[in-house]
């Protein structure tokens, strides 16, 4: 096939429009992220600023109790009920009520700790309001976009909340005492951007999102459980390492993994972009043979990535952050090559194990992962050094991609 009918075939099928907002997405992001993130971290100091990377530890375990894996199965859903008025609105009031129930029941334990456990109750301001961004899960359907094919308005309200947070942040934040006005403006911009969508879907797509019984409820609890285990347990062990990180060593090297995290996430972010935008094509018209080539160029791509956070991560860090925090470039160094382990392992989740309805797989993936992240952090009995964190979490990563070839192999899914 030549270059040309690639395209057309691509732009018929969104595809290239999709891959292309949601890489406008993260490159504007990015650009934001490369200004704002290191000022705040400049201006607050690494000591200061570790409690907030800390907080979010915690919040994301709320946090993905209150997605429960509804995400995936619903964006199944929005495809295969894409030209179905009373099918979207059905999958958006499920998953809106059941999201809503959670983030009830989360808040029922989680505030109560905020009040009384030793770091929380030290920083509760910083907490309290970092906890409110698990709202944007709730009135933020994303999966309703990515299932419609639609990532442009998820593009645009991102961005104007994102660029609007700028000013304020430049303004008000000068020095430690003003981190809590950093996340503030930093959780505003998020729930700005989720009430936008929330009425975008109300106002312009004329759909109506109510709260319904219990009882229609439960076919969802069951397809989104096998993800919400997938979930967590990858969550618990990505969240261990940063409260690990706080204990063993302090809010100082909290803030130095979070800066290598953060240099690595960009482009994961780039690159995952290519597998959600190719997500609704892939399930309305699944093909294996498309799929090994999917998985071929995500190997490609993902090991050039790596390759080259390696190259750029002592100047990134010295420019953007400054000599104090040197630091962090080997642990960039070693946990780059998770954007390779992340791009291939979401692969196998979203074609090849979706697809063959095969839920439990991505559950069995994540334990085995957080098993061998367990046994490889026993090295910090022997060696008191945070390298051992990154090495567990990468190496870890790389026998996801393993499990997910045995699977497949296995169960002959390709």
């Amino acid at each position: 096939m030549r270059i040309h009918d690639i395209i057309r075939r691509l732009k018929e099928t969104k595809i290239l429009e999709n891959y292309s907002f949601m890489t406008a997405l993260n490159i504007v992001s990015a650009l934001i992220s490369f200004f704002i993130y290191p000022y705040a971290v400049r201006m607050i100091g690494k000591e200061a600023f570790g409690v907030y990377p800390y907080a979010l530890a915690w919040i994301t375990y709320f946090q993905t109790v209150i997605d429960f894996g509804f995400d995936s199965p619903a964006a199944k859903a929005i495809v295969e009920n894409r030209d179905n008025k009373a099918g979207k609105e059905a999958v958006l009031s499920a998953v809106f009520t059941a999201k809503l129930l959670l983030f009830a029941a989360c808040s029922a334990v989680f505030l109560p700790m905020i009040f009384t456990v030793g770091d929380m109750k030290a920083n509760k301001l910083v907490f309290l309001i970092a906890y409110a961004q698990v709202l944007t899960s709730v009135l933020f359907p994303v999966w309703y976009f990515q299932g419609m094919k639609n990532m442009r308005v998820v593009t645009c309200i991102n961005v104007f909340f994102r660029l609007l947070s700028i000013p304020f942040i430049v303004i008000f934040v000068h020095q430690p005492d003003n981190l809590w006005i950093y996340v503030l403006v930093t959780t505003a911009t998020m729930l700005g951007g989720g009430v936008f969508a929330y009425l975008y879907i109300i106002i312009h797509e004329r759909l109506s999102i109510r709260i319904v019984p219990l009882s229609a409820l439960k076919q969802w609890w069951r397809d989104g459980m096998p993800f919400f285990m997938s979930n967590i347990t990858g969550q618990i062990k990505e969240g261990m390492v940063t409260i690990i990180v706080r204990y063993f060593f302090g809010y100082a090297e909290v803030t130095l993994y979070d800066i290598a995290k953060k240099l690595v996430m960009i482009p994961r972010m780039f690159t995952q972009s290519i597998n959600g935008a190719l997500f609704p094509e892939i399930i309305g018209n699944y093909s294996g043979t498309r799929v090994r080539k999917i998985l071929k160029y995500n190997r490609i791509i993902g090991a050039g990535c790596s390759v080259l956070v390696m190259l750029l991560a002592y100047p990134a860090v010295r420019i953007l952050f400054g000599l104090e925090m040197l630091d962090a470039v080997p642990l960039t160094v070693i946990l780059c090559w998770s954007i390779y382990t992340w791009l291939i392992a979401g692969a196998y989740h979203q074609f090849v194990f979706i697809p063959n309805n095969k839920y439990y797989l991505i559950t069995l993936n994540q334990v085995v992962a957080l098993v061998s992240c367990l046994v490889c952090l026993a090295g910090l009995l022997l060696w008191h050094n945070i390298l051992i964190l990154v090495i567990a979490l990468t190496l870890s990563g790389f026998i996801e991609i393993l499990f997910c070839k045995a699977m497949t192999r296995k169960y002959q899914l390709l």
